[in-house]
Formats: C-alpha cells, structure tokens, sequence
C-alpha cells in the first residue's frame, strides 16, 4: 500500500473527477504528498484535504472495511471510527468519495 500517495498525485493532479452524481464534478488545482485541492464549482467552494485522509479512504477500500456501492456517508461514519484525524476533515465525504471511485477507476 505504499504506492498509494504517488498514485493519487499522479491521478489527481490538474485533473477533473467525476463526482457520484454525472452532474457533479470536482477539478483537482493541486495535489502534492501532503494535501489535495480542488477549485470552487457550482455546487460547492474550493476544499483542501489532506493526503492522509484520501489514503486512509483508499487503504479502507483496499482492506475490505468499505465497499464502492455505499453511500459516501456511510464509508464517512465507518472510516471516522478508527481515523487518527480529526472527524471534521471527512466531512468533505463527495470529494473523498470522488477521489475513492477515480482510484479504483483506475488502478482496481
């Protein structure tokens, strides 16, 4: 799993992901070993997460501990059980979630 970071700059960096909804979608401005932004659109302003919180998303995907098919909230509430951040971070789920599917998308 210690591909995971370079995967995601490579993956996200100065690229658009799609969102859940076909309608939604999220432009990565930036995305560096330590955090990954992504610029304002329609539906929401521009948000910073943290690498490690995306990798946490997809090491929970990779170990079995969430599935593609549940709802971002949900993959929220079970990965903020064992989370060594803070609750508030994952708050930005549709961006975690967009990211998740991206990585799956492409490397799964």
């Amino acid at each position: 799993m210690g591909n995971i970071r370079p995967q995601l700059v490579s993956l996200l960096h100065q690229k658009t992901i799609d969102g859940a909804l076909k309608s939604n979608s999220y432009t990565c401005t930036h995305a560096d070993f330590y955090c990954i932004l992504f610029d304002s659109n329609s539906k929401s302003k521009k948000v910073m997460v943290p690498m490690d919180v995306a990798i946490e998303w997809v090491e929970a995907y990779l170990t079995g501990q969430i599935y593609p098919e549940w709802k971002s909230r949900l993959k929220r509430d079970t990965i903020t059980k064992y989370s060594t951040w803070s609750t508030t971070l994952h708050s930005f789920e549709s961006h975690l979630n967009a990211i998740l599917r991206a990585y799956i998308e492409e490397y799964e």
